[in-house]
């Protein structure tokens, strides 16, 4: 990986990169304990469903090490941090069991390991998986971040287009902003400056515009939570994407490994985050939005290519 590191582990501390400085800052945050680490989640230091899940189950490593009978409160604040975002969810059922029976500190540093190194496989082959949407050179348009410090390296919408550039596969892509935090124009312009991949960032609204040229082969975007159902939950905008897809007959692929699927089907009681860390306080602004699955050509994960 070439870049700065989205997480480091020193001692009993975790150091997570700030991604909301990127790239004219490389800063870390420091998370002594889970509940800290919470806090950096919580306030988008760190972002990308699988990266969150990723660094909590570092999180519960900390704890344990510096106050192991603090676990389960640790835990519930994780818990709690971010409620789309599904990866998060089912990483921490998963070490339920570690934190009820008060596992070793070194158990929970292999079960992070294991978690991270799981990602990385799980992303290599969706990489692998998505190139059957590059039967030629392709113009791709994809949306907000799903690289490096999203999830692991080579990412999963942006593992794929890595994957497509080193087989020369890939013309273009087209980086919206994914306003107001403005990831797209920040990281994945970044992500495919340090990798020399041909560029251009463009306002989000002129999505619907470069389809209707023509201008657009096909559209690639990751996903926070997928219900058995089909729905996707992704960052808010990601729905405009899929309408104009649709309108002008550019397919619309979905990249997200299973640790993002949700076993339930959709519901409304899915709690959709609205953001309070907003440039102005006259501002309405919903962390996702839910493409319904008539929109969805077609969901890449690790296991297959699903179409709903």
């Amino acid at each position: 990986m070439v870049g700065p590191e989205p997480f480091r582990l020193e001692g009993d501390t975790l150091h997570v990169l700030d991604q909301r400085l990127i790239p004219r800052r490389i800063v870390y945050r420091k998370g002594r304990t889970a509940r800290e680490v919470a806090r950096l989640i919580r306030r988008m230091v760190v972002r990308g469903a699988p990266m969150i899940a990723i660094v909590a189950a570092y999180a519960l490593y900390v704890q344990a090490l510096r106050n192991p009978r603090k676990l389960s409160e640790g835990w519930r604040a994780l818990k709690g941090s971010r409620p789309t975002a599904v990866n998060l969810h089912n990483v921490l059922e998963e070490a339920l069991p570690l934190v009820e029976r008060g596992a070793s500190a070194e158990e929970f540093l292999r079960f992070a390991r294991e978690v991270e190194e799981r990602e990385r496989r799980i992303n290599e082959r969706i990489a692998e998986l998505g190139l059957r949407f590059f039967p030629r050179p392709m113009r791709v348009l994809t949306y907000c971040n799903t690289g490096m410090w999203a999830t692991v390296y080579p990412g999963t919408a942006l593992g794929i287009i890595r994957w497509a550039h080193r087989r020369g596969l890939l013309k273009h892509v087209f980086v919206p902003e994914t306003a107001p935090y403005m990831q797209g124009a920040r990281l994945t312009a970044y992500e495919m400056q340090i990798e020399g991949i041909p560029y251009s960032v463009v306002p989000d609204n002129h999505i619907p515009f470069l389809m209707e040229r023509g201008m657009v082969d096909v559209a690639v975007v990751g996903a926070d939570r997928i219900t058995s159902d089909g729905y996707v939950f992704n960052k808010i905008g990601t729905l405009s994407v899929a309408l104009a897809s649709k309108r002008f007959g550019v397919p619309f692929v979905v990249a997200a490994p299973s640790t993002t699927f949700d076993p339930n089907p959709y519901s409304d009681d899915i709690v959709v985050e609205r953001r309070s860390d907003v440039p102005r306080e006259d501002y309405l602004y919903y962390a996702f939005d839910i493409t319904p699955p008539d929109l969805v050509g077609a969901i890449v994960s690790e296991r297959g290519v699903w179409i709903p």
